[in-house]
């Protein structure tokens, strides 16, 4: 008999999900071109805003992102600008030796639910608002050589945060690839969505969805089944109480990407 207790994750094949109470912001998710760029080469950093994964719907603001180039010898900043060939952002850097983040923030921004749709700004700009939210994105892609030592493993310290418990361009087709969720440093309780390119070009839909479970490897850990090679990304999402008067709900998102061979 089927026990609801054990249906924590599923396969949900090409069935569209809701994302949450914020089902309208679009998810920022970071890769790279060329994908197959090699240690030493330099790359693109890609960062898209979009309800579709692998085809961007519009352009962050610029000045509301930061990204940065995380290795084993510290921080560098990636200057990112506006793409004159698609609507998103891109920065350069040179793929390290070793495994690396190339890390991107969103800065939180307020937008209003009001009678005439979304609009950026809060409720004292739009004081017929039905509601205002503060949205706040971070996005890391997993790039450079071979893993040497637990960096990848190792948080950065993103507000809410996707860490791999290994590094999970090893994944093999079929097996789990195995991931701690973290906001403000501790684990939390929450679903996780995953997919990867070219699964599907339904808006919000993923390939993949799954809770949080507590193992030997602690509480908070997500297992996603890679069941296709290719560039997956890993989501999460969480609504905390905003600081500011007039901005009822503080939405943050996480992304993480990486490829897989085989």
């Amino acid at each position: 008999m089927f026990q609801p207790k054990f249906a924590a994750s599923m396969v949900i094949g090409a069935a569209t999900l809701l994302i949450g109470l914020s089902a309208n912001a679009h998810e920022f998710i970071a890769s790279q071109s060329p994908a197959t760029a090699k240690p030493g080469e330099n790359a693109t950093l890609i960062l898209d805003s979009t309800h579709q994964f692998g085809l961007p719907e519009e352009a962050e603001g610029e000045k509301d992102v930061r990204a940065t180039l995380i290795t084993t010898d510290g921080k560098n900043d990636i200057a990112i600008s506006v793409n004159d060939d698609a609507p998103n952002l891109i920065g350069t850097f040179e793929i390290p030796e070793n495994a690396a983040w190339a890390s991107a923030h969103r800065l939180g921004v307020v937008w209003s639910q009001t009678p005439d749709g979304w609009q950026a700004g809060g409720a004292d700009q739009h004081p017929d608002a039905l509601a205002s939210t503060r949205y706040e994105k971070f996005a890391k892609l997993l790039v450079g050589g071979e893993s040497t030592s637990d960096f990848v493993t190792t948080p950065i310290g993103d507000t809410l945060e996707i860490v791999p418990l290994s590094d999970p361009r090893d994944t093999k087709i079929g097996d789990d690839a195995e991931f701690q969720i973290l906001l403000n440093g501790q684990p939390l309780t929450t679903s996780v969505l995953a997919t990867y390119a070219g699964f599907t070009e339904t808006p919000s839909s993923w390939a993949y969805a799954t809770e949080t479970l507590s193992t030997e490897n602690g509480s908070g850990i997500a297992k996603v089944r890679v069941s296709a090679p290719g560039l997956w990304i890993v989501r999460v999402a969480a609504d905390l109480p905003d600081a500011e008067e007039g901005v009822g709900n503080h939405n943050i998102r996480a992304t993480l990407s990486f490829a897989v061979d085989k």
